[in-house]
């Protein structure tokens, strides 16, 4: 008699990984959308044949991470391009930059022609910047899982980047760590999804390029759209997308749940920026360029430190402590709050779509809608002034 398979049984059991649609051996599993948009696996019973591997892969609710932080740094990417390019301090351009180099494959997150988010293979240093830059939407890692097990049996070297949740089901789906696989993990604050994000663009008009954070004016988070040829600004506070993401009101159920928001991080590295550094190293402020953006850098394994340790002639590297990069990243000790008004936003996006989660945003926002802007008008060496005196 065939085992029935429950993959789960609420929402936040469930991260939407994709390791039990790749490991399934009938190809059973496909992942669909709820009704809000946010990806779940659903079985076809009539191709099911109970084996269970599909159980056995979900880290999520079965793996238990066991590394904690061996060296943490403050870092950032020696080369003005790669800064320029990158979201924080260009640490992971570096490391993918150096894998490339050895005939390896990096995977990470990118823009497809839709601008839907997707994580892709590349082969080469001319394909890197499609991987640079923040993506605030959940990723889909659709196939990926197996091409990383195909090439690591050919013997290559593989670089896989994501969410903490990616990369612990990326292990699941593989049965362990491999010698010629390296992992990098995010400091994930929780990620809404590719269906909603879609919609937010479509009510920008023709969106023809867009970057969540771009460094114009400084590291922090603002963005850039180009729209039917002219390139808009994204303001936090005045973007009900990435406002409402800032403010953890649409991250998926199992973000507010997540097991990875601690010290225990599945992932070789992990990179994030280093908020907050301007009290925790104000020393450091002479050696980095702060308006380009400094990273945080946690070494978890002696494999990543190997890693790390090859990289470091491209890298300005100064060494740290853990408690002082969780200090400005909560996501490093719980994960993101369950805000009460999350519940209202998905019904109203549920029943009118995004252009009723607009005129909502529209409805509460006052003046705060301006906020980012103004801060943009006030000097770095003046913000960073401003935040020592605020702490």
């Amino acid at each position: 008699m065939r085992t029935e398979i429950v993959l789960f049984d609420k929402k936040e059991d469930c991260c939407g990984c994709g390791s039990c649609m790749n490991v399934c051996p009938k190809s059973a599993i496909s992942m669909q959308e709820d009704e809000f948009g946010y990806k779940y696996p659903a079985i076809d019973t009539n191709l099911c044949v109970g084996c269970g591997l599909c159980q056995k892969a979900c880290a999520f609710q079965n793996g238990k991470v066991e590394h904690e932080p061996l060296l943490t740094f403050a870092a950032s990417a020696r080369k003005g391009e790669i800064l320029r390019k990158s979201s924080s301090g260009g640490l992971f351009a570096v490391l993918a930059g150096k894998t490339l180099s050895e005939n390896g494959a990096v995977f990470g997150a990118a823009y497809d022609e839709q601008l839907q988010v997707r994580h892709i293979c590349i082969e080469s240093a001319g394909q890197l910047p499609a991987l640079q830059g923040s993506k605030y939407v959940q990723s889909d890692t659709g196939n990926t899982f197996s091409q990383v097990k195909k090439m690591l049996r050919e013997g290559r070297k593989v670089l896989y980047s994501g969410t903490p949740c990616q990369i612990a089901g990326l292990y699941g789906y593989l049965g362990g760590d491999q010698e010629n696989l390296t992992t990098i993990d995010l400091i994930c604050h929780g990620v809404p999804n590719g269906r909603m994000f879609g919609d937010y663009l479509k009510s920008l008009g023709n969106v023809e390029r867009f970057t969540f954070r771009d460094k114009s004016i400084g590291w922090g988070i603002s963005g850039t759209s180009l729209v039917d040829g002219k390139t808009v600004k994204i303001w936090e506070s005045a973007s009900p997308y990435v406002y409402y993401f800032s403010k953890g009101m649409i991250h998926r159920d199992s973000c507010y749940q997540c097991r990875y928001a601690c010290k225990n991080r599945p992932a070789d590295i992990t990179l994030g920026d280093f908020w907050g550094i301007e009290k925790q190293h104000p020393e450091f402020l002479k050696v980095f360029r702060h308006e380009c953006g400094i990273s945080a850098v946690i070494v978890n394994s002696e494999k990543g430190k190997r890693f790390l340790r090859d990289c470091q002639g491209e890298l300005v590297l100064k060494k740290s402590e853990f408690g002082k990069v969780q200090a400005g990243n909560t996501q490093l000790r719980q994960p993101s709050a369950l805000s009460p008004k999350r519940a209202e936003i998905l019904a109203l996006y549920r029943d009118g779509g995004w252009e009723a989660v607009e005129k909502r945003f529209n409805e509460n926002i006052g003046l705060h809608r301006y906020s980012s802007q103004i801060k943009s008008y006030i000097p770095a060496s003046v913000k960073s002034v401003l935040k020592k005196v605020k702490h």
